[in-house]
């Protein structure tokens, strides 16, 4: 139908209102898929094979940078959508990577283990840590608990690593009172659990039915990646606090020495991990997401001034303009 004299085409009209916000919504959510599928892919499936995964993503990053690299000097060192699109692509997947692998290694490093690793029960707290090595679940004894008078904190950056030695409960079974030892093999750990009138309360480690160790695992070949920087120290910083432990209280410890986190509820504390780790994932998602729309924003501005561009964006914000002015016009 032929429009009246002074109205503007309705079709001519959806189409420039709804091209602008759909280019900007595309080059807004294709990095941003591709921040979120190599971030997932790298926290669930570095443990299996990290080389293979950071083989693969250094190739589509580089295969990206390159044809932005090639658009821009076939076009005389001129800026284009495309370009913008092909490097932000490119670092939403260099950077979805190290976020997944920073995942994996800080909130579910303990987590794979659990099915790759041995489980060891009715453990003595003075059996070799040695002879454990493999483990991923040990259960002691019955009698064995951390020690809370002899635990010690490290404070380091706002937190405080708390470790105590497991040793037997002299008051639940009878005679263990010549049991205990000064050499420690086993140790209990948690952050920001002990001090003041608690002492030591990491997990359940009050809880008299908790005889369950979930063992802290140590970073070993393509896990020491970027250590420090992609991964936490806190390794590093129990090992710290046992130091305090040895020297406060006289005692010692082999270097083959094991941390667990003392549970009653072995399945649980696991699950806790994988939980732990998603919502980290979506804080993430979060982060990104203002630098993607703004990459967005950007690639509709370099389209605006970009006459080459197919898309035609410049014509587009001029007929959006004369629709929102008409309109304008139009009820008053």
């Amino acid at each position: 139908m032929t429009p009246r004299p002074g109205e503007m085409p309705r079709e001519e009209e959806k189409r420039n209102g709804w091209t602008i916000v759909i280019g900007w919504l595309k080059q807004t959510f294709i990095p941003g898929f591709l921040f979120m599928g190599s971030s997932i892919l790298f926290m669930v499936g570095y443990h299996q094979n990290p080389r293979l995964l950071l083989g693969c993503a250094a190739f589509l990053v580089l295969a990206l940078a390159f044809d932005s690299y090639w658009i821009y000097m076939t076009r005389g060192s001129k800026m284009s959508k495309e370009v913008l699109l092909f490097a932000v692509c490119a670092a939403a997947i260099f950077f979805g990577s190290l976020v997944g692998i920073s995942l994996h290694l800080q909130e579910l490093f303990d987590y794979w283990p659990y099915y790759q690793k041995r489980h060891y029960t009715n453990v003595a707290p003075d059996e070799l840590a040695a002879s454990h090595s493999d483990a991923s679940v040990l259960v002691f004894m019955e009698g064995a608990r951390p020690d809370g008078s002899r635990y010690a904190g490290y404070y380091r950056y706002g937190s405080k690593y708390c470790v105590a030695p497991i040793t037997i409960d002299a008051t639940q079974i009878e005679g263990a009172e010549d049991t205990a030892s000064n050499v420690v093999q086993y140790w209990a750990i948690g952050k920001n659990c002990c001090g003041g009138q608690q002492g030591f309360n990491c997990d359940d480690a009050q809880n008299e039915n908790a005889r369950s160790g979930l063992v802290m695992q140590k970073l070993t070949d393509d896990d020491t990646f970027l250590q420090g920087i992609l991964s936490n120290d806190d390794m590093a910083y129990y090992e710290k606090a046992v130091l305090m432990s040895l020297t406060k209280f006289d005692l010692s410890s082999p270097k083959e020495r094991m941390y667990v986190r003392f549970v009653q509820d072995i399945v649980k504390a696991r699950t806790d991990y994988w939980w732990t780790a998603w919502w980290a994932w979506w804080k993430w998602q979060l982060m990104w997401l203002p630098a993607w729309m703004f990459a967005g924003v950007m690639a509709i501005v370099i389209g605006i001034g970009d006459p080459e561009d197919t898309s035609r964006y410049g014509a587009h914000v001029v007929d959006f303009k004369n629709s929102v002015l008409f309109r304008i016009n139009h009820y008053v």
